[in-house]
């Protein structure tokens, strides 16, 4: 079983473990204090208890605010209460156009099941309403308690092997795209091999997302930037597909990018400095500005697509400046000094 396979697994059985467990115990608990429809409560830490911590506490603050909406609710309909059916099906065609605009559905259910026990009897009581505000406590609160629990080690291994496999992934291409150019008649499925990554990239970031957003209050942005710049990189990729198709095709041109692309891929890695390349890029620029300029057509988009192509490749490289920038500032510091020191 592969990692990728293993996480998976492990994600499922501790979502239905957390489900499972804090269910029983809100259960349990209402069931020791004597409320009445001890089951709710269950049922309210089932439906709250979500993917992360982040997202588990704005829907039990979203849950608190609804029901008392839903209380206000049932007390204005008080004179029809009577008319059980009717009364109910006013209160829900309101409380769903409330909820529906301010996108708060989703608690719409436990509000449901709120409102029928309220309804259950002919005038709306402060013993009802205390009861329904008890459930509801207990619900939220085991929730909480329950998805504190967080594999945070495992999820960090996951990343991390999706961090190493989409670097390989990015050097193939590069070394595809290499060949590609090299020769006219090649048919590598390069471009293929770039919206595959980019679809693993998009699954990868929302894993890295749920990181995150479990770590809070810890601020731990590294996992989600990572990918976040990735996916910037392969959308670079995505644009350049044009102006290569085009290029391949002159051999003077094609030259160049392709040692520059070959470059790139033997020095691609998450702690590897873009900073050599960038200096690369300004020299072949520099070399571009310094030819004659174009006397025809032809060549005039010609040196237009080289440019092109290389403040493409520039962005790509910026792209993974920047993150080394923020989350490695001391090696980047370190590094630049050095190259200072070896051209004084």
């Amino acid at each position: 079983m592969n990692l990728l396979t293993k996480n998976t697994w492990q994600q499922h059985l501790g979502y239905a473990a957390k489900i499972g467990i804090g269910s029983a115990l809100a259960i349990l608990l209402a069931e020791l204090l004597g409320l009445n429809f001890a089951a709710s409560a269950g049922i309210i830490t089932l439906l709250t208890i979500s993917t992360t911590k982040v997202q588990t506490w704005r829907l039990c603050l979203q849950r608190l605010g609804t029901f008392l909406i839903t209380v206000f609710l049932a007390f204005l309909i008080q004179p029809i209460q009577h008319l059980e059916w009717i009364s109910y099906g006013i209160i829900l065609v309101l409380l769903t156009f409330g909820l529906s605009a301010r996108n708060l559905l989703p608690t719409l259910s436990v509000n449901a099941v709120v409102l029928t026990h309220l309804m259950a009897k002919s005038t709306l009581t402060i013993n009802a309403i205390t009861n329904e505000l008890w459930l509801l406590v207990i619900g939220l609160l085991i929730a909480i308690v329950v998805n504190h629990f967080q594999h945070y080690e495992s999820q960090k291994k996951y990343l991390n092997y999706c961090r190493q496999t989409s670097e390989k992934k990015f050097k193939l291409v590069f070394e595809k795209l290499a060949a590609y150019l090299a020769d006219s008649q090649l048919q590598n499925h390069v471009w293929d091999d770039i919206i595959s990554l980019e679809k693993e990239l998009h699954n990868y970031t929302q894993a890295a997302f749920a990181y995150q957003q479990n770590r809070l209050p810890v601020s731990d942005d590294f996992y989600l930037d990572y990918f976040e710049m990735r996916t910037q990189q392969c959308n670079v990729l995505h644009n350049l597909h044009y102006e290569i198709k085009k290029l391949r095709l002159i051999k003077s041109d094609s030259a160049v990018i392709v040692a520059f692309l070959n470059e790139i891929a033997l020095h691609f890695g998450e702690m590897s400095q873009p900073i050599h390349q960038l200096q690369m890029v300004d020299q072949l620029v520099q070399k571009i500005e310094e030819t004659p300029l174009p006397q025809t057509k032809e060549e005039f988009l010609r040196k237009a697509r080289l440019y092109h192509i290389l403040m493409d490749l520039e962005e790509f490289l910026i792209f993974k400046k920047r993150f080394l920038q923020k989350h490695h500032p001391e090696k980047v510091a370190a590094y630049e000094a050095a190259q200072l020191a070896t051209e004084e």
